[in-house]
């Protein structure tokens, strides 16, 4: 199984490692959506996380 996130502007992530997969998506909130930084913490991405195949 894999984690994986989903963003609402088509962006999406996908890791074995949950922890690597907050890294890529805090990520991409700073650079596509700088008006949610520090709104987005690790705590938030978790909670978007899913399991896929």
């Amino acid at each position: 199984m894999q984690h994986q996130v989903s963003c609402e502007c088509g962006y999406r992530a996908r890791e074995e490692d949950e922890d690597i997969l907050v890294k890529t998506v805090l990520t991409h909130v700073n650079d596509a959506h700088p008006d949610l930084v520090g709104e987005v913490t690790p705590e938030v991405v978790r909670g978007w996380v899913e399991l896929v195949p």
